[in-house]
């Protein structure tokens, strides 16, 4: 037994959030990887890496109530505003127009997290009284609520059309956009935000996945699965639905509140329903239910612009043009991969990536 590779002999070393010697070589190598890109990809692809981390976060949150706890919801944008702009107002710089208080990013990052958290307590009620298509369409009247309450709120968002400053990125009063210098290493503002939403996802992923090895996990996916049967042998429906939407919120606050101050600016137009319905795509394309599901999703989606921009141009290189744009073609090519996967692959990009480790796994007898 003892000599055995990959023989859990208790549950607790089988559910370790990094149950391999395998897994953990590889999650450092993907830690160093990700930091060395700071010094490899250009400011575009920096950017764009930045972004898919915090949505990544933002698509965790949704995963927790809809891939775990099986909870419809329409309002996952809405939530993400609420993070974005509590982080504006606390950490962001007043004008004649708007509110602003230049709090430390240790203030009103958690808070941001926090207020969008009590905010999604609010339908915890609704949640435990509906459920499937009726649930659907409460969390979606809230899109419209809080479109209409976003841009019509001008003292903290700015107003429709105008908008608002994001939160000055400013840490124990350190400023990100001075940079910091390490002897002959200059890091700008883009890359240090880059490294602090790194360390941002790693952390919440790790959340995430020691959520599904809990008793909050188990009860969830019990829910998931029947809720009448959970509630039967002793799970408390109303306790575990309003934390797994307090937790998708909390989730979704912390990833707005840094999200926009990769661009710097922010507008009450931008949360809409297709907004939310993006990040429902996300979680679909990479994987329900599953802890790097989202992080593939978010990933695909975050760096599907920047690809279709290198083949345009390469191609136009060589004298072929195309008839639609980058955005038309970036917005039918994520269409189609949303219905793909529905259709041929159920499990997203985590089923895919979880079939071929199984066959390298087990090869040469893969069969």
């Amino acid at each position: 037994m003892r000599g055995r590779p990959n023989l859990y002999i208790n549950y607790k070393k089988e559910t370790a959030i990094l149950s391999t010697n395998t897994q953990k070589i590889w999650f450092v190598f993907m830690i160093v990887f990700s930091i060395a890109m700071v010094f490899i990809a250009t400011d575009y692809w920096i950017l764009l890496l930045t972004t898919a981390f915090l949505i990544a976060v933002a698509s965790w949150g949704l995963n927790i109530v809809s891939g775990f706890a099986g909870q419809i919801s329409l309002a996952h944008g809405v939530f993400v505003g609420i993070g974005t702009y509590t982080g504006a107002v606390l950490g962001g710089v007043a004008t004649d127009y708007v509110v602003g208080y230049e709090l430390d990013m240790i203030i009103w990052l958690p808070l941001s997290g926090l207020f969008a958290s009590l905010l999604g307590l609010l339908i915890a009620p609704i949640a435990v009284r509906l459920k499937g298509l009726n649930l659907g369409l409460v969390t979606l009247a809230l899109v419209f609520i809080g479109s209409h309450l976003f841009s019509n709120l001008k003292t903290f968002t700015g107003g429709a059309g105008l908008g608002r400053k994001t939160a000055k990125v400013v840490l124990f009063g350190f400023q990100f956009d001075d940079g910091f210098n390490i002897g002959n290493v200059i890091l700008e503002k883009n890359q240090l935000l880059y490294l602090f939403s790194l360390l941002v996802c790693i952390l919440c992923g790790l959340g995430v996945k020691n959520i599904t090895r809990s008793k909050t996990g188990r009860a969830y996916s019990a829910i998931r699965d029947r809720d009448i049967a959970a509630e039967a042998i002793g799970i408390n429906l109303f306790k575990f639905k309003s934390s797994a939407f307090a937790l998708s919120s909390f989730y979704a606050g912390i990833a707005g509140s840094l999200l926009f101050t990769v661009s710097g600016g922010v507008e009450p137009g931008t949360f809409n329903l297709l907004y939310s319905i993006t990040f429902v795509a996300i979680v679909i394309i990479g994987g329900v239910g599953t802890v790097l599901g989202p992080l593939f999703g978010a990933l695909f989606f975050s760096l599907l612009p920047g690809t279709i921009q290198t083949v345009i141009h390469s191609l136009e290189n060589f004298g072929q043009g195309f008839a639609l744009s980058s955005g038309q073609i970036e917005r039918v090519i994520f269409g189609l991969f949303i219905i793909i996967f529905l259709i041929f692959e159920p499990r997203g990009l985590w089923g895919i990536w979880f079939r071929l480790r199984n066959y390298f796994k087990a090869w040469p007898f893969s069969y």
